[in-house]
């Protein structure tokens, strides 16, 4: 029982007193405990707990650390984002695994709302963090440039790629180059695109020449670098492929876009998704409009989430769990060094794609 503590704070001091030592091995009991034999540790705890003492100060004990024990995981879109897709979810659970098995703690930080309003202070919360991981951040946020002046490690993940900072991510050129050729052998030649969005603004309409030159996610830059050489290989002209960029990562805005590429004089028979979300969405639109899949339009997803295989859609696969773990790995390191790694990605074909009708 713990009479004179009752209508006080407890600090780190009275433990110490109750045990007979010095504050110092109290503290060390909880942020160095392997210089403590297990018994006092385990002594020190029980009456901590039995005076209701919850431990140091977090600010405290990154003074003495020189470590705040949490990493920070930046990303684009508004926070429920990243408990809804599955593509930052697995990306999220490498991560959170690999902060597990190193006890550090895990911080989400939004920059939706940073990139949406310019106007609007920039904010990467209060979280003291030992570094960021940034996750598909356009290059030209301003989280980005906050980031980099908060004097700690950092990591991306897919873009933007910084100088002098380690990166993960896939060859997105290649990956959706392999998706188009895969098609044109099939005999495929009028195809359709959904681009993911290209800017922060909203945009729901067809890729002009103006928004496509001036693409601000290296991602989608790539992906549709890699559809256009395909089809140009092919000796299919760039302008002769609509392409339909969508605002939102969904298969409700995949629903919607792929009716404007499809209410065409000449119908694409081949339509090339970014991301496995939109396609699933579009083909429920396909076969909303009595067309059969892949008999009169297939289609070629991005991602390979889990409800690819349910949907039966071919996809790239690329491997977003193993993303995380890379990412916390380089992190960890904290070398200065520019390590950049590329991580394989893998064509899988299933029953969404079948030859020109």
């Amino acid at each position: 029982m713990t009479r004179q503590y009752d209508r006080r704070k407890v600090t780190l001091k009275d433990v110490a007193a109750q045990v007979g030592v010095s504050h110092t091995t109290v503290s060390n009991a909880y942020i160095r405990p392997g210089q403590l034999s297990a018994a006092l540790r385990e002594k020190i705890l029980a009456a901590a707990q039995e005076l209701g003492y919850t431990g140091p100060d977090p600010a405290a004990k990154q003074l003495a650390t020189g470590r705040a024990g949490a990493l920070g995981f930046l990303f684009s879109e508004d926070l429920p984002y990243a408990f809804t897709d599955p593509a930052i979810l697995s990306v999220l659970n490498g991560v959170a695994r690999s902060c597990d098995e190193r006890e550090t703690d895990l911080a989400l930080i939004s920059a939706g709302s940073n990139l949406r309003n310019r106007t609007a202070p920039v904010s990467l919360g209060n979280a003291a963090v030992d570094g960021y991981i940034l996750y598909s951040v356009a290059p030209d946020s301003r989280c980005v440039m906050m980031a980099q002046q908060r004097n700690v490690p950092l990591v991306v993940v897919d873009q933007p790629r910084l100088n002098g900072v380690p990166y993960v991510g896939i060859d997105d050129r290649g990956s959706a180059y392999r998706a188009a050729k895969t098609l044109l052998d099939l005999g495929h030649r009028h195809f359709g695109i959904l681009s993911l969005k290209t800017a922060h603004d909203g945009y729901f309409g067809p890729l002009t020449a103006k928004r496509r030159d001036n693409i601000a996610h290296s991602t989608i830059a790539m992906r549709l670098e890699g559809y256009v050489l395909a089809l140009q290989e092919a000796g299919i002209a760039p302008e002769d492929v609509p392409t339909w960029e969508i605002p939102i990562n969904s298969e409700d805005m995949g629903a919607q876009g792929v009716r404007h590429l499809l209410n065409r004089a000449q119908r694409p028979t081949a339509i090339l998704a970014m991301s496995d979300r939109v396609a699933i969405g579009a083909m429920q639109t396909i076969r909303a409009l009595g067309l059969n899949i892949p008999q009169d339009v297939s289609i070629f997803g991005f991602d390979d989430i889990p409800a690819a295989e349910g949907a039966d859609l071919s996809t790239i696969h690329q491997p977003h769990e193993r993303k995380g773990t890379e990412a916390v790995r380089l992190l960890s390191a904290a070398t200065g060094s520019n390590e950049n790694v590329i991580l394989e990605t893998e064509l899988v074909l299933r029953g969404s794609i079948g030859p020109a009708a």
